[in-house]
């Protein structure tokens, strides 16, 4: 299969991992599987002055002025970098998420697999150690794909966690080998999606995620 290569700035980073070729290899994203951003960013929108409006999935067209129109696109995208430059360390853990990636640890290599911004790639490390989450992070950018490709080769086997529908459809495409298993911490935002196509996998909560990566890695 010919994937294209991540980016120069993921491979950096990917290049450092030291992995084990003969161990199987859990890729977790964070923002809506580890801890939380959608109640967190709106609440910080409020503190801003404008109100996030989710309908469906996406935050495209959420963000409103409380004069009740709609805020601009340049607006949603200074609040969005305020928001990852000053809450990323804040961010809230999902029950059950540190204790059950720390029993997966004992038997498969862990790595986070998240599409945070490269300047806030640090206050992310902290937040998740904060947590007792300690493993490395990888800051990608872009489709997970070929990350994922890359990190299947150099594990037994290799499964993934994530609640975009395009990341794991990503992943169907460049590394189709890789186990896609479809999960959203809040309750809330869970509804909207409830027929991921590219997912083979699905868990609403850690307790069935851990289940769940056991019986695919670990049968």
């Amino acid at each position: 299969m010919d994937v294209k290569p991540p980016p120069a700035e993921v491979l950096e980073q990917l290049d450092r991992l030291v992995l084990d070729a003969a161990r199987p290899l859990l890729a977790v994203d964070v923002d809506e599987v580890v801890v939380g951003l959608a109640g967190h960013l709106a609440e910080y929108a409020t503190e801003q002055g404008f109100a996030l409006r989710l309908t469906g999935y996406k935050l495209d067209g959420a963000l409103w002025r409380y004069d009740g129109t709609e805020a601009s696109a340049e607006e949603f995208q200074t609040l969005f970098r305020g928001f990852f430059e000053t809450q990323t360390k804040h961010q809230r853990v999902y029950p059950g998420a540190a204790d059950a990636l720390s029993a997966l640890s004992s038997q498969v290599q862990v790595v986070i697999l998240t599409n945070v911004p490269f300047y806030a790639q640090e206050d992310r490390i902290e937040n998740l150690r904060g947590h007792g989450i300690e493993f490395p992070v990888i800051a990608n950018a872009g489709p997970k794909g070929p990350a994922l490709h890359w990190l299947n080769e150099r594990a037994a086997r290799t499964a993934f966690i994530d609640d975009s529908p395009a990341q794991l459809a990503s992943s169907a495409k460049d590394a189709p080998e890789v186990a896609r298993i479809h999960f959203v911490g809040d309750d809330a935002l869970r509804g909207y999606l409830t027929d991921v196509e590219a997912a083979q996998h699905r868990a609403e909560s850690w307790a069935e995620l851990y289940e769940t990566v056991q019986s695919i890695l670990l049968a």
